[in-house]
């Protein structure tokens, strides 16, 4: 019985929505203005947030391999000639014409070049380096080819320092947890 009665006050208040009117919707003519401060932010910051937004749709970290030396003086993907005893590199998605910085995991080396072709088409490498670049970073040596890969800059920019990649200093650390003299934290 005490079933019945709390589905029947359910039921009567579902039905008394129900016949309510839409009366605390907004109309379309109302329009509530709110002052959004003007934020100026470094130009700096925003490129790297540019970039690190372009590097969440890309490979940037795996197994490297280099250009063999049969395709030295071949035409590239745009349009420059690759030449072994430069710098240059190939991704599948990266921009053509973009800087990176390239680090290898097994020596630490980092190197700093311009994308300008496609490749390598093995799914297991993420970036393919002409043999000048490969031989400087270690990779054509090591086990480990490992190497991981960040943005500079697009086409067209002036490659980022290493002190804007470096971010701002670390915040000093205080010697252990240390308190107020005096004051305990039921105090505080």
């Amino acid at each position: 019985m005490k079933s019945l009665a709390i589905l029947a006050v359910f039921g009567l208040s579902f039905s008394a929505r129900a016949q309510c009117p839409d009366e605390f919707k907004l109309s379309d003519s109302l329009a509530i203005v709110v002052p959004v401060p003007h934020l100026e932010i470094d130009p700096t910051i925003e490129r790297l947030i540019k970039y690190t937004a372009i590097q969440s749709r890309h490979r940037m970290k795996g197994l490297a391999s280099y250009y063999s030396n049969s395709l030295d003086g071949t035409l590239t993907a745009n349009g420059e000639r690759y030449h072994k005893k430069r710098f240059s590199a190939a991704h599948l998605t990266l921009p053509l014409g973009c800087w990176v910085e390239i680090e290898a995991k097994a020596t630490g080396k980092k190197l700093r070049l311009r994308v300008n072709d496609r490749g390598p088409y093995v799914k297991k490498f993420v970036i393919d380096l002409s043999r000048r670049a490969a031989r400087y970073l270690g990779v054509d040596v090591t086990e480990d080819r490992t190497v991981t890969i960040r943005i500079i800059a697009l086409r067209g920019e002036v490659p980022l320092s290493e002190e804007a990649l470096a971010g701002p200093p670390p915040l000093p650390v205080l010697a252990g947890n240390r308190q107020a003299k005096g004051t305990s934290l039921a105090e505080r």
